[in-house]
């Protein structure tokens, strides 16, 4: 799990950044006639409304959580960027809106908080979601809504949304799983690699469907698949505590997936 706090830590750093990149842009209002679009001038009257969905509990939430983020971690960070744009003059005082809403990890409240938002006309910009159920709706539907809504966040890294088509708006600040894939490829094709086994944490969950690290892997599957076609060449086992298992019985279970692992390799 070292993976996931080493991502929280680089998100957090990257957040400050984030918002300053974003607090430097103009807000843009549509107004005059059909077809146009103006530009007003950001002031305390016409602030940017910053939209930052979180979960309040930094909790795994059985996968739903992979990366532990929560707002509490963000905020900290959001002040410090506030605070340059402003002491820099930046923007005038007071013309950033922070909206913190907790998106509970859910895949129905979490769209509903942008959409809530929308039809109060607070909402320029979308940086957050830590539940990619949550976050993938919203950002299909943020190109149509006003001028188009930008979402920036930290999740959403399987191929499932690289479509540029499909998710138009979304901007992603970690390297999306096809990164991996493709250095994982090129590896594979320098050593002449071929027969290959997975081996990745996955505990079965009715509120989550597959986790972070069998979407890791899926994303993996496809550069490897043009390599050589394997069935059944995977082993899930549960890191989590809710495993129930003693030390001696994860032992017996890595030792049976390494030796059925190297019979497939052999095969």
């Amino acid at each position: 799990m070292w993976i996931n706090y080493a991502r929280t830590f680089i998100y957090n750093h990257s957040v400050l950044h984030v918002l300053l990149l974003v607090l430097l842009h103009t807000a843009l209002v549509g107004g005059g006639k059909p077809g146009r679009q103006q530009f007003e001038e950001i002031s305390a009257e016409h602030p940017i409304h910053l939209v930052i969905p979180l979960p309040e509990d930094d909790s795994f939430s059985f996968g739903k959580n992979p990366f532990y983020f929560s707002s509490h971690k963000v905020k900290p960070l959001a002040d410090l960027a506030l605070e340059r744009v402003y002491n820099e003059s930046i923007l005038p005082n007071n013309s950033i809106n922070l909206i913190y809403r907790d998106s509970k990890l859910s895949d129905a409240i979490g769209p509903n908080v942008a959409v809530e938002q929308l039809l109060l006309k607070e909402i320029d910009c979308i940086i957050g979601y830590a539940y990619g159920y949550a976050l993938a709706p919203v950002a299909r539907m943020s190109p149509y809504w006003k001028n188009g809504i930008p979402i920036i966040t930290p999740i959403g890294l399987t191929m499932s949304l690289d479509d540029k088509k499909e998710y138009q708006l979304m901007t992603r600040i970690n390297s999306p799983y096809k990164v991996v894939a493709s250095a994982v490829g090129e590896l594979f094709k320098n050593y002449q690699w071929k027969r290959h086994i997975f081996m990745f944490h996955h505990a079965k969950s009715p509120s989550v469907a597959v986790g972070e690290c069998f979407l890791l892997m899926a994303s993996l599957q496809h550069p490897l698949r043009k390599i050589i076609e394997m069935q059944h060449n995977f082993f899930t086992f549960n890191e989590e505590s809710s495993a129930n298992l003693t030390r001696a019985e994860r032992h017996q279970q890595f030792v049976q997936y390494l030796q059925a692992s190297s019979y497939m390799a052999n095969g």
